[in-house]
């Protein structure tokens, strides 16, 4: 059987609805969110060989329903795989997405991949270093068929990285930012790496 490496991104988070949130790793699902989770598993025919999360809240409740569905696979927390967090997440504290809107505008409009906005924060190329090593692990994984639980701008990356491999940080942000950012990437979608 051939190798599938197969991202997803979690479902609905109370971020994504719009509401306020304390920190990146606590931003749970909304109902909706775990009813796409419970959706999304049912779809899923194969069984996998391994199920992988982020150390993100929302995208191990994303991840249960496949597990649930499948007991027999292997299960893990794979802290690399978590979201980009560019901005200092204590500055971030109890805000909405529309509150963070103008940190995240001067952000991008910097277009400076090796910034670090503060503690708890990463730079771009430090996310794109992330990237670079998933895609190197997953093929060494013995597994067959691995279904990985991650999220938006992370996929987004890979993405980028699959299309251009050799580019530098400066050019993988710029064209980062013109794919909007992991933005378009839907709750629950996949990505197909391998």
């Amino acid at each position: 059987m051939p190798k599938q490496v197969i991202l997803v991104r979690h479902a609905q988070s109370l971020g994504n609805a719009g509401m306020r949130t304390t920190n990146p790793t606590g931003n749970i699902l909304t109902e909706y969110g775990r009813q796409q989770a419970e959706e999304f598993a049912a779809t899923i025919k194969e069984a996998p060989d391994l199920i992988s999360w982020s150390s993100y809240t929302r995208t191990m409740e994303t991840a249960a329903p496949l597990a649930r569905r499948f007991p027999e696979a292997k299960t893990e927390e794979w802290p690399d795989i978590q979201e980009f967090t560019y901005l200092d997440p204590s500055r971030c504290f109890n805000t909405t997405p529309e509150e963070r809107k103008p940190w995240v505008d001067s952000y991008w409009n910097e277009l400076n991949p090796h910034y670090t906005d503060g503690n708890g924060a990463e730079s771009f190329a430090d996310m794109i270093e992330r990237a670079r090593k998933l895609l190197r692990d997953v093929r060494e994984r013995p597994e067959n068929v691995i279904f990985i639980f991650t999220h938006g701008q992370f996929m987004e990356a890979i993405k980028i990285l699959l299309e251009f491999p050799d580019a530098d940080y400066a050019k993988l942000m710029r064209i980062f930012n013109e794919h909007d950012r992991g933005k378009k990437v839907a709750n629950c979608e996949i990505l197909r790496i391998i």
